[in-house]
């Protein structure tokens, strides 16, 4: 089964269990100094399907992925308190395809965002000064593009990451690694790098998702994240039913890393969508 026809049902199954946008400080740990500053992810997406009455056993999935970043212009610009400041042009690509095949893209298989974010919102970690948590960064306004439709306005005040972008979200408990991490392998050079981890559950009645998040920040990749490691299992259980009924239907894993950079990024949506 294509990604582009099933995935967009069970990210909606998973985001119905959430009621807060996702942050964008989990993917924007800095800004480039200049425009025209990218980053490029891939890695693989798997995921297995519970299939308990099927004498096949579970349905295990497996795609490519790739996720852009980009640095596609600065303006001032003046935010809902009425006061004017500097704000950067961000544009996300996130590409997943069927891994070894040369398939037309399905509706679910790529998304683009555009969004102007202010400056001074993005400060490097999760709490600011008054240790209050950066649970998302606040966006002016934006377009997104699904698949190949036209791009359209966005109308949120924050930029949801997950799941559609990626599947990393808010951490509430996400804290530094105690131990010292290895460098990584950034674009063909060694990188010293910072591991955080966290873990976020989303509960409702009938469903439970737990989200595991791996970030690994380095100060040599533009935006600051050069890896991400995510697992997200997705538990079913009839509305009335005790909590442990709960039983897994989904499970999906995510390895992103760095693979490349560059100076000449071009926005895909354009300056007049």
């Amino acid at each position: 089964m294509r990604r582009g026809l099933m995935v967009p049902v069970i990210a909606a199954a998973w985001l119905a269990t959430s009621m807060a946008p996702a942050s964008a400080q989990v993917l924007i740990w800095s800004l480039p100094k200049e425009d025209g500053a990218w980053v490029r992810f891939e890695g693989t997406y798997k995921q297995t399907r519970s299939r308990p009455n099927s004498n096949a056993g579970d349905e295990a999935l497996q795609w490519r992925s790739e996720l852009t970043i980009s640095a596609v212009g600065s303006e001032t610009a003046e935010l809902d308190s009425g006061k004017k400041q500097a704000c950067r042009w961000i544009e996300f690509k996130s590409l997943t395809k069927p891994d070894g095949l040369d398939q037309e893209l399905g509706p679910g298989d790529l998304f683009v965002y555009k969004v102007l974010i202010p400056e001074e919102r993005v400060i490097g970690k999760p709490v600011d000064n008054d240790s209050i948590p950066v649970t998302f960064l606040p966006i002016v306004k934006g377009w997104r593009k699904i698949g190949q439709r036209d791009a359209e306005a966005i109308r949120e005040k924050a930029l949801a990451v997950y799941p559609t972008i990626a599947l990393v979200t808010y951490y509430p408990d996400l804290k530094a690694d105690a131990e010292p991490s290895e460098p990584l392998e950034i674009a063909g050079k060694e990188a010293p790098v910072r591991l955080f981890k966290g873990k976020r559950v989303f509960q409702n009645a009938s469903s439970r998702s737990t989200n595991v998040g791996e970030l690994w920040l380095s100060d040599a990749v533009p935006f600051g994240l050069a890896r991400f490691h995510v697992t997200l299992a997705r538990e079913e259980k009839p509305s009335s039913a005790p909590a442990d009924e709960f039983a897994r239907a989904v499970f999906a894993e995510v390895d992103m890393s760095v693979v490349a950079t560059g100076n000449d990024a071009r926005s895909e949506i354009g300056d007049k969508p």
